[in-house]
């Protein structure tokens, strides 16, 4: 009686425990297609499933092997069939059911446009239901770099950044009592200088008496000049303090930027495009010549975090990119300019027109969903990717990997807080921001096979990349 009250334990979905692995897992049979993979499997892969379905293994790890297993043997006097070290591996493992490991497989396949993808994979030979199979496994290497090199850089700007406080705070409170001090000095210079001026001033007398007003004036003549002198010194000394003052507030407030935002983030659910949009309106009409181009998924969920903090993540990005492009577009003018003036006459230049080439200053904006991403050691199954690129001068390789570090910039007229500041705020959201650039070369002349040929070099590129998580962990008060 009590044995038919007793219920089986259920067996997991292997298929659904598959898809919430962190290891990007394919399912290929004995012909060597695939014929399942999991989501992590197309995040890694950077294809989707219906272009990887039904395809041959061997297009993503061994594309020479199928190349040769598609074309007739061009010679085969000798009876030997082709060399193709990885499907003889595939049947070896079958035949002794012995899985095997390849570390470092440098993918490159069409199905992703030949983006190059390092990782390590093993090959695990199964039968079911009386067939066989492989169970492939991937690990991306480049992830697990990027993951490390962030997790290296994170501490770094957090020790940087933690001692820059500590100095700035050290700062901040002697430059208050300097400012209190030269305060206290300009208000006894100007008590000084109304004294003097009513002390200058002589006694009514009465003009019955112009002998003792000649007397008297002979005597105070000399004590007026001494005043006027004193009131002369009295006003450059208050024009000292008066510098001394506008200097501390400007140190103080430089010391302001440096700490950062004071208050923490006000979150709020928002979506994304709301900060984008403000921060285009306010800027883009400043810079005519730049073209926009929006690259919105509207579908995307709505996110929470501090909107005034963002506009000022995204006010400092699209500002810094839109002076990158202003300030090399007049170089390449001043350039061209100089060439032109050195040019020999015989020689007509493609572009007379005043601007250099055909360069057009071009902001691109992309905002998408990436799956799978981790951030600072947290895995999040979904996390908010902003993509702010432009084509301005790039960012020169050997500041690239400091860019984010205080009082680093790769600009003449700038301060190095912008980039810092934004890094500080993205971390309070507990995201992440990278950064990709390739410098253009200085534009030039090149003279071969006796042809003079015009020319620039403008294909370069800056791209900041923003991760920010949909959802914040809950803080306890």
């Amino acid at each position: 009686m009590t044995a038919d009250f007793v219920s089986a334990k259920p067996t997991p979905d292997l298929a659904f425990i598959s898809q919430h692995l962190f290891t990007a897992i394919l399912w290929v049979n004995d012909e060597l297609s695939i014929t399942w993979l999991n989501a992590q499997a197309e995040q890694l892969l950077a294809i989707s499933s219906g272009r990887l379905l039904n395809q041959s293994i061997l297009t993503l790890l061994a594309p020479d092997e199928l190349t040769l297993k598609e074309s007739p043997n061009i010679d085969n006097s000798d009876g030997d069939e082709q060399i193709r070290p990885l499907t003889e591996r595939f049947n070896q493992a079958q035949h002794y059911q012995q899985p095997f490991i390849d570390h470092d497989h440098l993918i490159n396949t069409p199905l992703n446009g030949h983006s190059p993808l390092s990782v390590d994979y093993s090959v695990t030979p199964v039968v079911y239901q009386q067939r066989s199979y492989f169970i492939i496994e991937m690990w991306g290497k480049d992830r697990q770099s990027r993951i490390s090199e962030e997790q290296r850089q994170q501490q770094q700007y957090s020790v940087a950044r933690h001692m820059l406080r500590s100095v700035a705070h050290e700062i901040k409170n002697p430059l208050a009592g300097i400012r209190g001090a030269a305060q206290l000095l300009q208000r006894q210079f100007i008590k000084f200088s109304d004294t003097s001026i009513v002390n200058s001033k002589p006694a009514t007398l009465n003009s019955n008496f112009p002998a003792v007003i000649n007397n008297v004036n002979s005597v105070l003549n000399p004590l007026s000049n001494a005043n006027n002198d004193l009131q002369k010194t009295a006003s450059k000394l208050r024009s000292y303090t008066d510098i001394i003052i506008s200097e501390t507030d400007r140190l103080t407030q430089l010391i302001g930027q440096f700490l950062g935002p004071s208050q923490l983030p006000n979150w709020q659910t928002l979506n994304i495009h709301e900060p984008l949009e403000h921060v285009l309106a306010l800027i883009i009409h400043q810079y005519p010549r730049v073209t926009l181009q929006r690259d919105y998924d509207l579908s995307l969920p709505e996110l929470c975090a501090d909107k005034d903090q963002l506009i000022q993540v995204f006010l400092n990005l699209i500002n810094n990119a839109c002076e990158s492009m202003t300030e090399f577009e007049q170089v390449l003018q001043q350039n061209a300019s100089t060439e032109l003036s050195h040019l020999p006459s015989n020689i007509t230049p493609l572009s007379t027109n005043g601007n250099y080439g055909s360069y057009q200053p071009k902001l691109h904006i992309q905002t998408r969903v990436v799956f799978q991403h981790t951030i600072g050691g947290q895995q999040h199954k979904q996390v908010l990717q902003v993509t702010i690129t432009d084509n301005g001068s790039g960012i020169d390789p050997a500041l690239i990997r400091q860019i984010f570090f205080p009082m680093v910039t790769s600009r003449a007229t700038g301060t190095g807080l912008g980039l810092s500041i934004v890094q500080d705020i993205i971390s309070r959201h507990h995201g992440m921001i990278d950064v990709s650039s390739n410098q253009s070369q200085n534009p030039n002349y090149s003279r071969q096979n006796n042809h003079n040929n015009y020319h620039n070099n403008t294909n370069s590129q800056t791209c900041f990349t923003l991760y920010l998580p949909f959802r914040q962990p809950i803080i306890d008060a």
